[in-house]
C-alpha cells in the first residue's frame, strides 16, 4: 500500500511544528490529462519558472494512468486494488456506492478527512473531483467545496458550491472554469478562519477539448 498522502502531509507538518511551532499550509494543483506524450509541459514555461527553486521529480509515475482510479489513489494514498475504483464509470466504483457509502473511503480515508479530523486543518476544494460525481453531496472533510459535476469542461457546466448547484454558460469573464477556480481560491484565502489550510485546485486544463483562455488562444 502507498503511504497515505494525508498522513505524509500530517507527518511533515508535525515535524516542522516542533521546529517552528507552525504547521505548513498545503496547496495542491491537480491538472487533468497533462500527458508527456502530448508534450503537455511545453506551453507552461512561465508556470515552470515559478517553481525554479522547487523540487522536480523527473522519474515519477502514477500507479494507474486512468483518470478516476488515479484521482482516487491521489485522494487516499492507496493503490487501485485497495480503492476498488476500476475505471471511469459508476459501475467501476467511480463515485460509486462503495466509494460514497458511510464506511467508504470518501468518508474516512481521504487527505481532507484526515487533515481536518487529526490536525484541525481548514480545507478547500475547487474543480473536477471524480468523473461520475453528481448531485449536491459534499464529500466529508471539505470546509469549502466547489466540485464540478461530471467530467472536464471549460464552459457550459454545473458546479456544486457548498451544496448549491450553479450553472455556468459561455461568458469568459464569468464562466471560464480555470479562472473561476482561481477566484474562489483567492476568496477563500481572504476569509479563512484557521491558520493552517489544505487547498486543492483541480483545473480541467489541459484536458480535451483544449480550450484556452482567449488571450492565450494564439500563443504557440
Amino acid at each position: 500500500m502507498l503511504l497515505n498522502i494525508a498522513k505524509l502531509f500530517l507527518l511533515l507538518g508535525l515535524t516542522r511544528a516542533i521546529q517552528s511551532q507552525k504547521r505548513p499550509n498545503i496547496v495542491l494543483f491537480l491538472t487533468d490529462d497533462q500527458d508527456i506524450v502530448l508534450d503537455g509541459l511545453s506551453p507552461l514555461s512561465k508556470t515552470r519558472r515559478w517553481f525554479n527553486d522547487g523540487t522536480f521529480f523527473e522519474n515519477a509515475f502514477v500507479s494507474t494512468p486512468v483518470c478516476c482510479p488515479s484521482r482516487s489513489s491521489l485522494l487516499t494514498g492507496r493503490y487501485q486494488h485497495n480503492t476498488h475504483v476500476l475505471n471511469n464509470s459508476r459501475s467501476g466504483n467511480c463515485y460509486g456506492t462503495e466509494w460514497t457509502s458511510a464506511n467508504g473511503l470518501e468518508s474516512r480515508s481521504t487527505i481532507a478527512a484526515i487533515l481536518q479530523d487529526d490536525a484541525n486543518y481548514e480545507t478547500f476544494y475547487a474543480g473536477k473531483y471524480l468523473n461520475e460525481y453528481r448531485g449536491k453531496a459534499i464529500p466529508k472533510g471539505w470546509d469549502f467545496w466547489a466540485g464540478l459535476v461530471g467530467n472536464s469542461r471549460y464552459y457550459n457546466y454545473t458546479i456544486n458550491v457548498n451544496g448549491e448547484l450553479q450553472w455556468h454558460g459561455d461568458d469568459y469573464d464569468h464562466d471560464y472554469l480555470t479562472d473561476l477556480i482561481g477566484s474562489l481560491a483567492l476568496d477563500f484565502l481572504d476569509q479563512r478562519k484557521k491558520q493552517s489550510f489544505l487547498m486543492v485546485l483541480s483545473t480541467p486544463a489541459p484536458h480535451a477539448p483544449f480550450t484556452p483562455a482567449p488571450q492565450y488562444s494564439n500563443v504557440i
